[in-house]
C-alpha cells in the first residue's frame, strides 16, 4: 500500500521543520559564544591579558559573596609599581608598556588556578587569594612581589629593572568590598613610604 500524496508533503514539512530548528539553534550557539567572548574581553586588560578592574570588582564582589556564605578567609593584595613615571619620562610610554607586559606575564605565571590578577589601571595591579589560610596567603603574595621586582624588561636593548610596593587586606565572613579594597590600598601606600629597602616591604591591614 503507497503513502498518500498528503503524508509525503507532511513528512517534508516536517523535516523542513527540524531542518529550520537545528539552523536557528546553531545561530543561537554562535550569539551565545560570541556574547561570552565579547564580555570577557570587556573584562581584560588589553595591555596584559589580566583582569581589568571591571573584571576585578566582579570577581571580588561574587568572592565575597560567596566568603559571607560559608564563612570563607581570603587575601586582598595590591601591587603598585615603584619609579614607574620616571621610566616612561626617560624611555618613553612603549617603554613603560613593556614593563607592564612583563609585571603582567609574572603574575599570569605565578597565581593558582583558583586565585585572580588584575590590573587595575596605569601602573597598579592586584591579587584575589581565594578561600585561603591568611598567613600563607600574605608570604605568598610576599614572594610575588619579590620575583616582580628581580624582573628585567627589556626596551630597545636597554634593561628596564622594576620594583614594587605590595600592602595586603583579609577578610573573612562578611566584608565590605569598598572597604577591604580602601584597607589594602592604605597598606600599599605605607609600604611604599618606606624608604630605603632592599626587600620589597610589605604593610597589612
Amino acid at each position: 500500500m503507497s503513502a498518500s500524496p498528503s503524508s509525503g508533503a507532511d513528512r517534508h514539512l516536517m523535516e523542513r521543520a527540524l531542518a529550520y530548528a537545528r539552523e536557528a539553534e546553531n545561530r543561537i550557539m554562535e550569539l551565545n559564544e560570541r556574547v561570552h567572548r565579547l564580555e570577557a574581553l570587556s573584562q581584560t586588560d588589553e595591555l596584559t591579558g589580566l583582569l581589568n578592574r571591571r573584571g576585578f570588582q566582579d570577581i571580588l564582589h561574587r568572592n565575597l559573596m560567596s566568603a559571607a556564605r560559608y564563612h570563607e578567609t581570603g587575601v586582598l593584595a595590591f601591587i603598585d609599581l615603584d619609579g614607574f613615571k620616571a621610566v616612561n619620562d626617560e624611555h618613553g610610554h612603549a617603554a613603560g608598556d613593556e614593563v607592564l607586559r612583563a609585571v603582567g606575564a609574572y603574575l599570569k605565571r605565578s597565581v593558582r588556578a583558583t586565585d585572580f590578577a588584575a590590573r587595575l589601571g596605569g601602573d597598579e595591579f592586584a591579587l584575589i587569594f581565594v578561600r585561603a589560610d591568611i598567613r600563607p596567603a600574605r608570604e605568598r603574595a610576599r614572594d610575588i612581589v619579590r620575583g616582580i621586582n628581580s624582573l628585567k624588561a627589556v626596551y630597545s636593548n636597554v634593561e628596564l629593572p622594576v620594583r614594587a610596593s605590595l600592602g595586603t587586606a583579609t577578610y573573612h565572613g562578611e566584608t565590605d568590598g569598598h572597604d577591604l579594597m580602601d584597607r589594602a590600598d592604605r597598606a600599599m601606600y605605607r609600604a611604599k613610604k618606606q624608604r630605603p629597602r632592599i626587600v620589597p616591604f610589605t604593610m597589612h591591614e
